[in-house]
């Protein structure tokens, strides 16, 4: 989790850290932090967008921003898979999965930490019992150490007049998630897929709206603002158009599907039979809480597009499970689905 600089927001970071060796150097780290108070800035002058007649755009995507602005991942255990094709020097495709059990230390507010990673099996193959029951013990060590940690450090001083802030409380999370090419720690390329950067930088023109799941949805065709600025990570959104789906009782973006622009593809949509470049879906939980269901970062389709990125990276999350409890009242163990 970060602070986006653009509209403070926090987020969730993961990165996928790669040297120039093949794909099993993969490193995966997850970034979190908790904020400082219950409305985000960027929720703190927000007020609902008007959806009847002409739909007020402009106010959607200030309100939907806001919507994504949550910390809620931090609350809960998951399960994360990330997969990985890439063309090896025969032009062959290697295809890599590894899935994870997530554990989040309990933060206390305006601090950050990293989650705690359980692998749980490769390429689909489970991890051994009796080696996987060790490194639970093991998990369960460094979570406890960092519960320790955290609660004997002082958190960060509020900002004067914050705990006062009003507005519009988030109902999800937009996560950041990132891969870093580098070589000797020199940087080499990257490439960083985060909802509500779409929505800061590009126009959106409506389409249409359709049932999704049950629950109604405004679709948007989104293009990049031409005066819109972008890290080097993000410098590839300038070349992208596609679809942009926002819910249209909770006002958060649901999906996000981008294909590079070209003369004939001006107006490319979901219904294109070509892979998307990016592609990011959240799913809504029982409790009403909007989280990552799968995000997509596709450079080996389009090997031009990106930084030095020529891989097809995707990571998908599932069984979410809300913990409150002490860590050292809590038992690791395998989540199951909510």
């Amino acid at each position: 989790m970060l602070l986006n600089s653009s509209y403070n927001l926090c987020g969730l970071t993961l990165l996928a850290l790669l040297s120039s060796a093949p794909i099993a150097a993969q490193q995966m780290r997850v970034d979190v932090a908790k904020r400082a108070t219950e409305i985000p800035e960027a929720c703190q002058t927000i007020v609902p967008a008007s959806l009847e007649g002409p739909v007020d755009i402009p106010a959607l995507i200030k309100e939907a921003i806001c919507k994504g602005a949550g910390d809620m991942l931090i609350d809960y255990t998951y399960v994360m898979n990330t997969r990985q094709r890439e063309k090896n020097k025969k032009g062959e495709i290697k295809d890599e999965t590894t899935t994870y059990e997530v554990f989040i230390p309990t933060l206390k507010s305006g601090m950050h930490t990293r989650g705690i990673l359980l692998v749980t099996s490769r390429n689909g193959v489970p991890v051994p019992p009796e080696e996987l029951e060790k490194e639970r013990l093991k998990t369960g060590g460094r979570l406890e150490k960092e519960e320790d940690k955290i609660a004997r450090a002082d958190a960060p001083a509020p900002t004067a007049d914050l705990d006062s802030a009003k507005g519009m409380l988030p109902l999800g999370m937009y996560t950041r998630n990132a891969i870093n090419r580098a070589a000797f720690g020199i940087r080499r390329g990257g490439a960083r897929l985060s909802i509500d950067d779409f929505l800061g930088t590009c126009d959106l023109t409506l389409l249409r709206r359709e049932q999704n799941e049950g629950r109604e949805a405004l679709i948007f065709r989104f293009a990049p603002r031409p005066d819109a600025q972008f890290d080097i990570n993000e410098k590839y959104i300038a070349q992208l158009t596609g679809e942009i789906w926002i819910d249209a009782i909770d006002r958060i973006v649901t999906r996000l599907v981008g294909w590079p622009r070209a003369p004939a593809t001006q107006t490319l949509t979901a219904s294109s039979t070509e892979p998307p470049a990016v592609h990011a879906e959240m799913m809504r939980l029982h409790e009403g809480i909007w989280l990552p269901r799968l995000v997509r970062i596709n450079g080996l389709d389009y090997p031009k597009l990106f930084d030095h990125i020529s891989y097809d990276t995707m990571w998908t999350y599932s069984d979410f499970i809300h913990f409150s409890t002490e860590v050292k009242d809590y038992k690791m163990g395998s989540p199951t689905k909510p």
